[in-house]
């Protein structure tokens, strides 16, 4: 837990093993990790969860509200954060180029190479959103594998992941 880690920085500290500038350094790096970056928050979450959350609203489709969740966030977010703009515009080019696979899909139903292309839409619909969630919270945007670009991103997105 955070605070556990906070608790043996400072503990670290009263030893002399740390240093006053050290232990802030330290703290700050740890909450920054979790309230997202430098600090920033939207509606008390930092950006960092808050783009993971966006990423993972998508698994509510069957509800509705996995189209209508991560638009209104990435809408009440992206003036606020760049990241949290960036993040937005490359779910909403996976949720366009899914529905555009999608009907594709669905017409060839009739050829039978529908259903195959329909099961592997249906299982990246439900891994890519998990892959583009756990980045997020990492701070880095993640562009879907076969997604159109509808609105741009490519000019934003960091040309080395650390991994």
């Amino acid at each position: 837990m955070i605070a556990d880690e906070i608790e043996r920085l400072h503990a670290l500290k009263m030893a002399g093993t740390l240093t006053a500038e050290q232990f802030e350094r330290a703290k700050e790096q740890i909450l920054t990790a979790v309230t997202g970056t430098e600090g920033e928050r939207i509606c008390g979450i930092g950006v960092n969860a808050w783009c993971a959350l966006m990423h993972l609203s998508q698994m509510l489709w069957w509800t509705g509200a996995g189209i209508v969740a991560p638009i209104a966030m990435w809408i009440i977010g992206r003036q606020q954060s760049r990241l949290v703009d960036l993040q937005g515009r490359i779910i909403i080019n996976w949720m366009i180029s899914s529905l555009i696979y999608g009907l594709i899909s669905g017409m060839l139903v009739f050829v039978a190479v529908g259903v195959p292309m329909l099961a592997v839409l249906g299982i990246l619909t439900m891994i890519l959103p998990l892959i583009g969630a756990l980045r997020a919270a990492e701070g880095y945007p993640w562009k879907y594998w076969l997604s159109l670009e509808f609105l741009a991103t490519e000019e934003e997105l960091p040309n080395e992941m650390p991994y």
